[in-house]
């Protein structure tokens, strides 16, 4: 997977996200997702995007919906995600 293509499709979603959390005085989760922004911006390949996209899924798991925008926000993310590590890994064809 391309570490430019990657954070050019979730960076902006991720910077949209801390800028809800922080409407929201939700400064942990603010300050979590700033570093899962900043580890996805200094990727420089495909290894590197590791990390961010474990964490993307940790807190997805981790954190209690609250249906807003922020939720939104991160369904959206994660749909970028999956869809951007499928693309890099497809599954073998059987036949």
């Amino acid at each position: 997977m391309n570490p430019v293509v990657a954070r050019n499709e979730i960076e902006p979603l991720l910077s949209a996200l801390i800028r809800e959390l922080a409407a929201q005085g939700r400064t942990t989760e603010r300050a979590i997702y700033s570093g899962i922004r900043d580890r996805l911006c200094s990727a420089r390949d495909p290894c590197e995007l590791t990390r961010p996209f474990h964490d993307l899924s940790a807190m997805a798991y981790m954190r209690r919906p609250t249906s807003n925008d922020a939720d939104c926000l991160l369904a959206r993310i994660l749909e970028k995600t999956e869809r951007l590590s499928l693309a890099a890994n497809p599954s073998p064809e059987i036949h």
